[in-house]
Formats: C-alpha cells, sequence, structure tokens
C-alpha cells in the first residue's frame, strides 16, 4: 500500500513539497530531542510555520505550487540557520 500523499495531484512538485516537508519535520524533531528550543524559540518557530501555512494554503489555492516550494525552501534555510544557531549556544 502506497503512502498517502495529498500532494499527488500537482505531480512532481507534489513530490517536492513532502519531501521538504519532510526535511522541516526532522530537523525540527532532531533539535526537539537535543533540547535546543526553550519556550521563546518555540513560539518564533510557530510563528514563522502559521505564516508557512497560510502561505502555502493561499498558493495550493492560486495552483502556484513553485511558489509555495520557494517557500518552503526559504522556511527551511531559516529554520537551518535558527538551529545552528541555538546548537552554537548551548555549546
Amino acid at each position: 500500500m502506497s503512502e498517502f500523499n495529498p500532494f499527488e495531484r500537482f505531480e512532481g512538485a507534489g513530490t517536492e513539497i513532502v519531501e521538504l516537508t519532510q526535511e522541516i519535520h526532522q530537523i525540527l524533531d532532531a533539535a526537539i530531542d537535543e533540547n535546543y528550543f526553550g519556550a521563546g524559540e518555540l513560539e518564533c518557530i510557530q510563528g514563522q510555520m502559521t505564516d508557512l501555512i497560510r502561505q502555502g494554503v493561499f498558493w495550493l489555492q492560486q495552483e502556484n505550487q513553485q511558489r509555495f516550494i520557494y517557500d518552503l525552501k526559504n522556511f527551511l534555510t531559516w529554520l537551518v540557520t535558527f538551529v545552528e544557531t541555538r546548537q552554537d549556544e548551548k555549546g
């Protein structure tokens, strides 16, 4: 049985959206497991993710998958930098 992919109808773009989303989840899970974030940092991430989701809904309604992919990549870059900064601070 294949995994459910809500983005199937977007063809190749759907696969990229799923892969980027999985990468975001993996980074967050690893950083949370390492206790890199306090309440303030988690609220900051939540705010950024809320914006990302709103934008994603908008772009997908407009059938502009490439713009959503751009936003996912931008968020991923921000998240990696944010995690690396916290990691360095934790030493």
